[in-house]
């Protein structure tokens, strides 16, 4: 089954540029569902996907589990989630908003802990509508997000359009957090909770310089056992998967703002040498360093 999964980034769209809404390399609009790339596949998505039925329903197998959401309904994907057996019915209407990894970690206030919020959504990937409110606040700003791209003169228009985005990033973790509101901050919840928080702020702090659960389980004073269980539980991803995305984030900067060389870089990240900064590099972003150094991405 993994050998079978393709990544979707948002620049797949771009293929389809005519016929969605817009596309660049950190947002993606449109409500054609049936132009989504790879639709008869099962996808691992490398982008956070908000995604709106309007009309009609609309089914898909989320990281091995069947939902099914109808009109009104939201479903809210986190990278890394895995879509499959995405079906829809005759007449269905979607609205469907792409952030990249980089357009969040821009707009979230640094500071901010959101990790509760997307564990929730980990387990919670649909939001059913409970009132008119909450069924129309998407859709308004869809409609507001659609008027502005069309109206290529309006000045500061990029602008104007990340301020409205930032806003409805936050508008859908304040609904998310009056959902949660009610967990007990008491008992085993909130001690798994608590380690998951500590096991991030150890890989954030860390800037990718080790790329091992043990390690950081080491330094939590936990077993790699317990440590793996706790985030999966309170994540749905792997800690590898967590260790390997900070990783590779600094290490796209680097490639992108560092006039240092790949072995100076491969240094900084404590990799034995060059070769192996290489290989780990091309596993994540599917090219070299030097290509991606050089790349537009």
């Amino acid at each position: 089954m993994e050998s079978n999964i393709k990544v979707l980034n948002i620049e797949d769209f771009k293929e389809a540029k005519d016929s969605v809404d817009y596309v660049d390399n950190d947002l993606l609009i449109t409500s054609r569902i049936e132009l989504m790339p790879y639709a008869n596949d099962v996808v691992r998505l490398n982008f956070f996907l908000i995604l709106m039925c309007v009309e009609g329903r609309i089914q898909f197998e989320i990281n091995g589990t069947p939902y099914q959401i109808e009109a009104g309904d939201t479903l809210a994907c986190l990278p890394t989630m895995i879509l499959c057996h995405g079906m829809h019915s005759s007449g269905a209407k979607i609205q469907m908003i792409g952030f990249s990894i980089d357009f969040i970690r821009r707009t979230v206030k640094q500071g901010l802990d959101i990790r509760k919020a997307f564990s929730y959504m980990f387990q919670n990937p649909i939001r059913h509508t409970r009132n008119q409110a909450q069924a129309t606040y998407f859709h308004h700003y869809g409609s507001l997000i659609s008027a502005k791209l069309k109206d290529t003169s309006l000045r500061y228009r990029n602008e104007i359009l990340e301020y409205i985005f930032s806003a409805l990033i936050y508008e859908m973790l304040s609904d998310i957090y009056t959902h949660i509101e009610h967990i007990d901050d008491e008992g085993t919840h909130s001690s798994s909770r608590r380690v998951f928080g500590q096991f991030l702020d150890a890989v954030s702090a860390d800037g990718g310089r080790h790329r091992s659960v043990s390690y950081f389980a080491d330094k939590l004073c936990y077993s790699s056992k317990y440590v793996s269980s706790v985030v999966k539980q309170s994540s749905g991803r792997t800690a590898l998967d967590w260790i390997n995305e900070y990783a590779i984030q600094h290490i796209k900067f680097e490639l992108k703002h560092s006039t240092q060389s790949m072995k100076e870089i491969a240094e900084k990240f404590n990799f034995p040498n060059q070769s192996f900064f290489g290989k780990y590099v091309k596993a994540h972003l599917g090219m070299s360093p030097a290509r991606y150094r050089n790349s537009e991405n």
